[in-house]
């Protein structure tokens, strides 16, 4: 009975030391995890600068849109009017070298493919019809500042009555202008295109200036038709410059 208990006891104690030193092996192959306190106040200040950056450029961000389409409204409409102009002529101009390119015989490799100075006629051109498109429609939103079916539709008629021919004036007396051509020329020149653009505007700008009138705030009209005018340039470039 004695040696049965000793065996016991021996073996018992023999299964503890055994646990103890398996414990002891695991633990010394497993990393300990640090505390929060020990991770030390680095990480969560590199978390928070990171953070207070973010946010500090994205106020920055808010600021100058905001100032954009705010304080200086009148020059992002006049210098935005100017650069999609002249982002559609390039378009025109490209489509012109390409076709050109192709259907010439006598095509020389070595010729420009941009017109530099039609590039900034183009910009003056666009910048010009910026004030004009500004005040308009501010005025338009002034009368009718409630955008129900109505007052859009007054709104996209009085658009193309009133401004279409005026911008289609505009851009070929300017154009004609910084080109040097006479006004015999550029009256000329109106008379044959004119019918032909202005019912390509009756065709794209009342759907486009639904959009505009019916759903969007004031401050973002002008842009929005820039964004437009920027494709319908390059129908306009080829009508002035290849038709």
């Amino acid at each position: 009975m004695f040696a049965h208990m000793a065996s016991r006891s021996y073996g018992g104690s023999l299964a503890r030391v055994a646990f103890k030193c398996l414990s002891n092996v695991n633990s010394s192959r497993t990393p300990k995890l640090l505390s929060r306190s020990q991770l030390g106040p680095f990480p969560r200040r590199e978390y928070q600068q990171k953070r207070n950056g973010s946010s500090a450029d994205a106020t920055l961000a808010r600021n100058i849109w905001n100032k954009l389409f705010g304080k200086y409204l009148l020059a992002t409409n006049i210098l935005s009017s100017g650069i999609l102009m002249v982002i559609g002529d390039l378009i025109a101009q490209e489509i012109e070298y390409r076709r050109h390119k192709i259907e010439s015989v006598d095509f020389d490799i070595k010729h420009d493919r941009y017109d530099t100075n039609r590039i900034w006629r183009m910009f003056i051109v666009g910048a010009l019809q910026g004030p004009l498109h500004h005040y308009v429609y501010k005025w338009m939103d002034h009368v009718m500042p409630v955008a129900n079916m109505r007052n859009t539709l007054q709104k996209i008629l009085i658009d193309q009555v009133i401004m279409s021919p005026a911008c289609i004036l505009i851009f070929f007396y300017s154009a004609c202008y910084l080109e040097q051509r006479s006004v015999e020329e550029t009256n000329t020149e109106l008379c044959d295109k004119f019918p032909i653009i202005y019912l390509m505007d009756w065709t794209v700008w009342p759907v486009a200036q639904y959009v505009n009138f019916r759903y969007l705030d004031t401050k973002y009209r002008v842009m929005f038709v820039n964004v437009c005018t920027a494709l319908y340039n390059i129908f306009l470039s080829y009508m002035k410059h290849d038709f």
